[in-house]
């Protein structure tokens, strides 16, 4: 990957301190073949010492079972899964995948994949939008959504986030993560054409409230903040296969 690693970025006019680490972080989406979750496991319990000396950290991982767009029509393919991997930075990244051991390890791996889609890039700073979950995690809709703005529309996105802050609470409605998007790469399978330029990762505490966040007048008065910056924004909806790391793990991210 040719990408430069850039400052840490704010959502919303906030700047992350200078002193927290930025991540960079990948988002693989992910179609397997029958034997896949088998290939996946194995590579998983394999790379464990890899995982260790490159700092690799799972941030989690969503199995997806539907899929939807607020802005544009969602041609995509529905992943099976959706993985969020973050590295110390873009250089122990690039030496993670020339690992001989990575090299060595992910053939097999890849076998158990059709497709997979990389969405790489930097984390943005969400800690004054992003509130914890309540009740049972198991119980939550999380959905991963793809963005692409008009010129100037992420300013939308953001006033969007900051001023629904009342309404997300009234619905259990939460911004878990967002990236800034650098490069997307296909390493296996043909390419479906994304071109997001954000990543969001949203969820639900509890998947029944969707239907009455999406029908609140509130709602109704906000979204065009938002949604006349947006050229696309697509997503795909799942439950999550391992807890996701905290805002406050992660630092300012």
């Amino acid at each position: 990957m040719e990408m430069q690693m850039t400052t840490p970025m704010a959502v919303n006019g906030q700047t992350p301190p200078a002193s927290a680490p930025v991540r960079f972080s990948v988002f693989m989406l992910m179609s397997l073949r029958s034997d896949g979750a088998t290939a996946l496991a194995a590579f998983r319990q394999q790379a464990q010492a890899l995982f260790e000396k490159h700092g690799v950290r799972v941030e989690g991982q969503w199995r997806m079972h539907g899929k939807g767009q607020i802005v544009g029509h969602n041609a995509f393919e529905t992943p099976d899964l959706v993985q969020q991997v973050s590295f110390p930075s873009l250089a122990q990244f690039k030496a993670y995948v020339s690992d001989p051991e990575y090299l060595r390890l992910a053939p097999p791996r890849d076998q158990g994949l059709r497709q997979v889609t990389a969405i790489a890039g930097n984390l943005l700073d969400v800690q004054n939008i992003a509130k914890p979950g309540a009740g049972p995690a198991a119980n939550r809709l999380y959905g991963v959504g793809l963005v692409r703005f008009k010129e100037g529309g992420s300013a939308g996105l953001d006033a969007f986030n900051l001023q629904a802050q009342t309404l997300f609470a009234r619905h259990g409605m939460h911004v878990e993560s967002m990236m800034d998007v650098k490069q997307i790469l296909t390493p296996v399978g043909a390419e479906q054409g994304m071109a997001p330029e954000r990543v969001v990762v949203f969820f639900l505490d509890d998947a029944s409230a969707m239907k009455a966040y999406a029908t609140d007048p509130e709602y109704a008065r906000l979204a065009p903040l938002r949604d006349q910056g947006l050229e696309a924004y697509d997503f795909f909806l799942g439950t999550a296969t391992m807890p996701s790391v905290s805002v406050s793990e992660k630092g300012a991210v």
